[in-house]
């Protein structure tokens, strides 16, 4: 009896032994993911330096400043490292770029700490001018969005539209990544989901609480689905473990500048009437339009942005 007792100590101490181990490598991996993850995004922050770093508009805030919120797919594509410079050099403003989600840069319009604001949220944005928070709005381009995800496309959503291709990511329990940042992206998807009649939660349904770049990156590393603008995903690419799988005509990306309305005295409405009409001018327009970066290797190959006001005819001050 007392060896049958010897042996199962030593076999529930093997057990124990395995049962540890098993929790060790799991843990050992989850902490590799996550440093995975991790050196994947530091690229990302590094380009962006602080941006979105909380802002003073107190004392530090000169009359040639304009602080400006925009949507992180925005920035991310690039697009404004083309645009802002000449804007610069022929009015001697100098422009400051907080790159946040359009429902934060929305709110920090509310707050008075920005001057203008680029967004492409349309139902966020025309409530925050019936508020009375912004004086002006105007539409100056569009892009498109898309479904990115893995080649092997586990839940076959490829060619289709948005509204078909989100009950089979659901379906199939598929990965599919959220930005839930209340970005303009963000509504669109929740938006999308509503219209396919889906709550989604679960295991599956990954929410970031990123910006689009940062977003892409994790997709990329779990092999999940995610709705992306078309642009950051172009600029991205080289690093992404995606492809293009869905690209839908009836959700199209609009992109809109809002000027704030100066209620404490603290926003340059000056500079960001000055802006504004920057980016509706025939010049900003045409930058727009030229706008390139690499999309070889891309096996669909659509335009990265639209001027709105080239064909209509430019209409900003110069």
């Amino acid at each position: 009896m007392a060896r049958m007792t010897q042996l199962s100590d030593q076999e529930r101490q093997k057990k124990r032994k395995k049962i540890y181990f098993v929790y060790l490598i799991l843990v050992l991996a989850a902490i590799f993911a996550a440093y995975r993850t991790a050196s994947l995004l530091k690229p990302l922050a590094r380009q962006r330096g602080e941006m979105k770093s909380p802002v003073s508009v107190g004392s530090e805030k000169t009359p040639r400043q304009i602080i400006v919120a925009t949507t992180t797919s925005l920035y991310d594509s690039g697009l404004l490292d083309a645009l802002l410079p000449v804007f610069e050099r022929e009015t001697g403003f100098r422009v400051k770029v907080l790159a946040v989600g359009s429902g934060e840069a929305l709110e920090m319009g509310r707050r008075q700490e920005v001057d203008l604001i680029l967004a492409h949220s349309r139902e966020q944005e025309l409530k925050f001018v019936e508020e009375g928070w912004g004086r002006r709005r105007e539409e100056f381009m569009s892009s498109d969005f898309i479904i990115a995800g893995s080649v092997a496309d586990e839940a076959g959503i490829r060619g289709l539209e948005f509204i078909e291709a989100f009950p089979r990511i659901a379906g199939s329990q598929a990965l599919f990544v959220s930005r839930a940042d209340n970005s303009g992206t963000h509504n669109l998807e929740l938006k999308i989901w509503r219209l396919a009649g889906i709550n989604p939660s679960g295991p599956w349904y990954l929410q970031t609480g990123q910006g689009m770049g940062e977003s892409l990156l994790v997709a990329s590393e779990k092999k999940a689905y995610i709705l992306s603008d078309y642009p950051t995903f172009c600029r991205l690419r080289s690093g992404l473990k995606l492809e293009v799988l869905s690209r839908d005509e009836n959700f199209k990306n609009l992109y809109s500048a809002i000027v704030v309305d100066n209620k404490s005295g603290r926003v340059n409405l000056d500079g960001a009437e000055s802006l504004m009409n920057f980016l509706i001018s025939k010049k900003a327009q045409e930058i727009i339009a030229d706008f390139r970066i690499d999309t070889s290797g891309l096996k669909d190959n659509y335009p990265l942005f639209r001027a709105l006001r080239l064909d209509a005819g430019a209409t900003g001050k110069r």
